[in-house]
């Protein structure tokens, strides 16, 4: 395998195909006011107009408790749509960064937005499923073992129960022996999990292509790309670790670059709230330039996630290509 063609041709990729963009965005956006609500009118009088004295407390209007009932529903309805919406957004965009860059390389297709959202509709479920059966598993093991770290500081807490004539520094030392017990599994647990993806992710990222690229179900993906990893274990390694030193990097790039397009708006927001003594005009020059800040760097963030993208793409693709 050439690494440095793959990753050559993924960026030459990325910098040309513009549709891809728009896919990329999603992908990185997809993997994370006041608002005056007339309530009724506030009763601090006894009906007649006059007041009750300073020291009453307002009392709430009859409807209180239903319109802030109907507030808290309608906020959690959007919050369930906005959750339901990143999960379709991001397998469409990740089935679309794949599929445009694969019938790029197979036929010269150029990718468009059209077509990359009617791979992603296609292929959706399908990679939906293949996150399940992938994670479900995984969050069971991953509460199993949080569980376990847990057991240290609950069995330390057992004592409390039948304290009888225990002294209070010795429930003190048993209890900090769990907390301490527990802190340690739970650094295990964490490390080990963070193995555990480590080792997933070259598997899933060449399932994902397997059902995109080779229109699979999701168990036939899953079997033919733990196949296609397994008989490429060291291409598949190397091109891995060239991919997680590039992603540190940009990540140690991106550092000063995310410090600057923060600070500016940050310190716009201050000066000018500093300037006119009141906190409300530097609040909102902050939030007027910090939003296309924001979008800056979301927009860094969904170039980098169309390279990483179609690195994978390309590699998948060098590993599946019939022998000439």
């Amino acid at each position: 395998m050439d690494y440095g063609k793959i990753l050559a041709r993924a960026f030459e990729i990325t910098r040309k195909y513009r549709a891809l963009w728009l896919f990329g965005v999603l992908a990185a956006l997809c993997s994370g006011g006041n608002a005056n609500v007339n309530v009724g009118n506030w009763s601090v009088g006894d009906g007649s107009g006059r007041g009750r004295g300073g020291d009453s407390l307002p009392t709430l209007p009859p409807d209180f408790w239903q319109v802030f009932a109907i507030i808290v529903l309608v906020a959690l309805c959007v919050i369930l749509i906005l959750f339901l919406l990143s999960i379709v957004l991001r397998f469409i965009s990740r089935a679309a960064l794949i599929g445009l860059v694969q019938e790029l390389e197979a036929s010269g297709t150029t990718p468009t937005v059209r077509r990359g959202f009617r791979i992603g509709a296609d292929r959706f479920w399908s990679l939906l499923g293949i996150a399940l059966a992938v994670n479900i598993p995984l969050w069971l093991f991953s509460f199993a073992a949080l569980g376990v770290a847990a057991l240290p500081l609950i069995m330390s807490l057992l004592p409390l129960i039948g304290a009888g004539k225990t002294s209070a520094d010795e429930l003190l030392g048993v209890v900090l022996t769990g907390v301490f017990g527990s802190l340690a599994l739970l650094c295990c647990v964490i490390l080990f999990l963070v193995l555990i993806g480590l080792v997933i992710t070259p598997f899933y990222e060449f399932i994902v292509r397997a059902c995109v690229v080779g229109k699979r179900g999701v168990m036939d993906s899953m079997r033919a790309g733990f196949r296609v990893v397994r008989a490429n274990l060291g291409n598949v390694a190397v091109l891995y670790i060239l991919l997680i030193g590039i992603g540190i990097g940009f990540a140690l790039l991106m550092i000063p670059v995310a410090l600057i397009l923060i600070g500016v708006p940050v310190g716009v927001g201050i000066a000018i709230g500093v300037a006119a003594n009141s906190a409300a005009p530097g609040i909102v020059a902050g939030v007027l330039i910090g939003i296309p800040m924001l979008l800056i760097l979301l927009f860094i963030a969904g170039l980098y996630e169309t390279f990483r993208s179609t690195a994978w793409t390309e590699g998948y693709l060098a590993l599946t290509a019939p022998a000439t």
